[in-house]
């Protein structure tokens, strides 16, 4: 497997991760939006799933360098400190290790609803207004820097690395399934599994709900620990957070409820309240804080009144953010597969291109005003990447795509720069109205 390390060094090419993980990411996402534009449904909308996309895509390319820590971290445990000797062969520690990786991530994920910190983290997950196989892979960037702490157990009880991956790719297929609307009850299924509507009301604002069903393939950890809830007809689930804020940028989302973090700190008068505000639950608030203006007013509408954040872009508009993003892609392809082998200039600037892209499509999605110097960091960026490729490569294709990205970000700019800001779906503060740039 690429993801281990090989001849005592670390392999640094994603190649094959890029064959077999990018389609299984976004290949059915497409699918899906492509079918649901076709019937005219609203299951997914083209800001929402853009969005997904790129913040997908982000976690992938920190996953796969990540994971070649944890990867070692965990050999290294179980090779030096195991305390049982298990045979790896043995079909029966498959189902050993499955039971073991349920329960550990149900904590797990528990905690990254009680530790603010750890909340700071997950809350990308949750950020979305919508329920869809988007939503699934929409994951923080440093998901991989909070997870793997509490899978050290299973290291320590006797599970290879080997046997721990294929259980975690089991939960993995899970998860991403059970991000749908389509299956409202499965009354059998719903008794032992997480399935589509226990996961939904895990993903609701609604009071009842939030903060329950944190299991990832199975239901029973919840029932044996109290955080069960149904759905229920009488209160149906409206998604996202209570504290929403209104952008479709991956950086913005991604930094997100860090800044609640340091709001609180400010407002701490003793080392115990900066203690609390990092490490505490994420509605504690110091002493000093006035709940009412703390928070946005967000919070207080009600889910009977609450809308997705939908500002209404230009088909001409969208057209260029899809194509920026299709280049996008082949772009951090090409980084990803390379990694290793194109030196640490050209990958930081491919890498810096493609997350200030990102951003930049979602302020142009959130229907933000785009100024000049924007414009002029993607220019830089991409002229910096194509005179490497020239002076450094004959790959043809990738330069294509670089000047390309240079175009197409060029002539977004200049169909979209004037556009005034839109109405938002709900009331804002003043503070969340200013623009992201």
């Amino acid at each position: 497997m690429d993801l281990l390390l090989k001849g005592g060094e670390m392999d640094l090419n994603f190649s094959n991760e890029m064959v077999y993980t990018l389609p299984f990411y976004l290949g059915p996402i497409l699918v899906l939006s492509i079918l649901n534009y076709v019937r005219r449904q609203k299951h997914y909308r083209f800001n929402d799933t853009l969005t997904n996309a790129s913040i997908a895509v982000g976690n992938l390319g920190f996953s796969l360098i990540l994971l070649l820590g944890v990867v070692a971290i965990y050999s290294h445990v179980f090779e030096e400190y195991r305390f049982i000797e298990l045979d790896q062969t043995n079909p029966l520690i498959y189902v050993f290790a499955f039971i073991a990786y349920d329960f550990c991530y149900y904590w797990n994920h528990r905690f990254h609803h009680m530790i603010g910190l750890l909340w700071a983290d997950h809350i990308v997950h949750h950020t979305g207004e919508q329920f869809n196989l988007g939503v699934s892979v929409r994951i923080s960037y440093f998901t991989e820097l909070t997870m793997w702490m509490t899978f050290i157990p299973m290291a320590l009880m006797g599970i290879s690395i080997e046997v721990f991956l294929v259980v975690s790719y089991i939960e993995a297929v899970w998860a991403y399934c059970i991000h749908t609307e389509h299956f409202k009850k499965t009354p059998v299924a719903d008794k032992v599994f997480n399935t589509p509507s226990h996961h939904r009301v895990h993903h609701a604002r609604n009071s009842r709900y939030i903060d329950k069903n944190f299991g990832g393939v199975l239901i029973i950890w919840d029932k044996l620990f109290g955080t069960f809830q149904a759905e229920l007809d009488k209160d149906p689930v409206v998604f996202g957070v209570r504290e929403s804020y209104p952008s479709f940028s991956p950086l913005v989302i991604n930094s997100y409820y860090l800044k609640n973090i340091w709001k609180k700190m400010q407002l701490s008068s003793t080392p115990w309240e900066v203690v609390c505000s990092i490490f505490a639950a994420p509605g504690w608030l110091p002493k000093k804080a006035d709940r009412k203006t703390f928070y946005s007013a967000t919070t207080r509408i009600s889910c009977r009144d609450f809308k997705p954040y939908d500002p209404h872009t230009s088909l001409t508009t969208k057209w260029t953010s899809f194509i920026r993003f299709c280049v996008m892609l082949v772009l951090f392809t090409y980084l990803m597969s390379n990694f290793g082998t194109i030196g640490a200039i050209p990958a930081t600037i491919l890498s810096l291109l493609f997350f200030w892209l990102s951003h930049y499509n979602g302020i142009v999605l959130d229907g933000k005003k785009v100024g000049a110097y924007p414009e002029i960091i993607v220019q830089l960026l991409a002229a910096s990447f194509v005179y490497w490729v020239a002076q450094n490569t004959q790959d043809v294709i990738v330069a294509s795509c670089s000047i390309g990205l240079m175009v197409i970000s060029a002539v977004n700019y200049i169909v979209y720069r004037q556009a005034p800001m839109t109405q938002q779906s709900f009331p804002v503060d003043a503070s969340q109205q200013s623009d992201a740039l």
